[in-house]
């Protein structure tokens, strides 16, 4: 019986999530060349087997799957269409999977320039976590013609347990920045219920106990309320990207005149907290900035 070669992906981007999503590619077979702008962070996947490139154009040179995961839409943009961008080397029939957090306008851009140079374009921003992209366990948000998402198949099963394709290109961003509001939300509310608890004298265990065990439990009140008890603020999801993802959002919203108060009030939060210099801190620490500004920490009772 003959066996089916694996197609050669590219990856631009070896950050949190793409350093692991590529490791996670390389381990379930896929032949991967790797780009980042800093060339270490790249090279630290050659153990793995990955191949380095010097630019994104010399990995669209040589793949048939394009993929990035890319911290903001100008580092994408510069990487995709810049003097040595990935379009520069693009062949026709290539596919190109974009997995950043983008907005929906960019996303149509990048297809619309994509079909011009014969390339399939598909956006799967994704969510997870760090944790996810290393286990391969990522939920992906797709957007794309129906045919274009067939055809990453095989990659979103290395990737991703599960890939919901939620309409054309743009589809799959708004969902996820329209997701990135709900949780920014979430974990505001419950690090504010946790530290009036804790001011109020009321041990925020029992809080986070009332909660998991009643109609508004959540797993993601689990993990994030587990680590504001431990104090553990590794970064999963940092400040400054989340702050990226509500500007988007509320740009989103107001292109199409949708109030949004409760976003536009949580992404000042953020703001707070990037003024204080914790940008890179996951998005758990965005509490500290009112935990310093009362004189109390959240922490369980002893």
């Amino acid at each position: 019986m003959g066996t089916t070669t694996p197609q050669r992906v590219g990856f631009l981007g070896m950050g949190l999530m793409g350093s692991r999503m590529a490791r996670t590619l390389l381990r379930k077979g896929f032949p991967v060349t790797v780009w980042n702008r800093t060339r270490s962070r790249a090279e630290a996947l050659v153990a793995d087997g990955a191949k380095v490139a010097a630019t994104p154009a010399d990995v669209m040179a040589e793949v048939d799957v394009a993929c990035s995961c890319l911290s903001t839409p100008a580092v994408l943009e510069e990487a995709v269409d810049g003097p040595d961008g990935l379009f520069r080397k693009a062949r026709a029939g290539q596919l190109f999977i974009d997995f950043s957090t983008i907005s929906p306008t960019l996303a149509r851009s990048l297809e619309e320039r994509a079909r011009r140079l014969g390339v399939d374009f598909v956006e799967a921003p994704v969510t997870g976590s760090k944790n996810g992209a290393e286990k391969g366990t990522l939920l992906l948000m797709v957007g794309g013609t129906k045919e274009a998402v067939a055809r990453c198949s095989g990659v979103f099963a290395a990737v991703g347990e599960k890939a919901i394709h939620c309409g054309p290109v743009g589809a799959g961003a708004q969902v996820k920045l329209a997701g990135n509001a709900l949780i920014a939300s979430m974990l505001q509310g419950l690090g504010e219920g946790m530290l009036l608890a804790t001011k109020a004298g009321v041990d925020p265990a029992k809080l986070l106990e009332v909660v998991q065990a009643s109609g508004y439990r959540s797993p993601y009140f689990e993990f994030k309320g587990g680590a504001l008890l431990r104090r553990d603020f590794s970064t999963h999801f940092a400040i400054d990207l989340m702050h990226k993802d509500l500007t988007l959002f509320l740009e989103a919203a107001a292109a199409h005149r949708v109030p949004t108060p409760l976003a536009a009030a949580v992404r000042e939060v953020y703001a707070l907290a990037r003024a204080a210099g914790k940008g890179e801190q996951d998005i758990g620490a965005v509490i500290t900035v009112l935990e310093e500004l009362l004189g109390t920490e959240i922490r369980p009772a002893s």
